[in-house]
């Protein structure tokens, strides 16, 4: 009679410690920046009202002193998902993605641009997890 009553109650123990300790916590600072944009950008054509609809605004405003009349625009995108049990990381991010895009204008054209991601998931799968 012990031993079924000892199996029975290590089976509950598994299912309540899977079922309510372990977690998995998605964060993410910023708007996905898609390569497809990125592509649209010409220097020297593209526009900063075209950028703010491509992108909305940007996550930072950098005004160069010595040249007035150039100003930086960053755009940053971060996501990290982290595996735990209760407050202890079982997992450091096993899937994260930091994207930087870098828009320089002159007199509110384009003139340089600079985009740079690094990471082990793309945006689509990202996107995709959200749903």
């Amino acid at each position: 009679m012990a031993k079924p009553f000892i199996l029975l109650l290590s089976v509950l123990f598994f299912f309540v410690l899977t079922l309510s300790g372990c977690a998995t916590t998605r964060s993410m600072e910023g708007r996905p920046i898609t390569s497809s944009a990125v592509d649209r950008i010409m220097n020297g054509k593209t526009t900063k009202p075209q950028i703010l609809r491509m992108f909305g605004p940007p996550a930072a405003v950098r005004r160069n002193p010595l040249k007035p009349e150039e100003v930086t625009y960053k755009y940053k995108f971060n996501y990290k998902k982290y595996v735990h049990l209760g407050n202890e990381i079982l997992k450091p991010s096993t899937r994260k993605l930091k994207e930087r895009l870098y828009i320089v204008f002159k007199n509110n054209v384009v003139i340089s641009h600079k985009f740079s991601y690094k990471g082990n998931i793309s945006v689509k799968k990202i996107l995709k997890e959200q749903k």
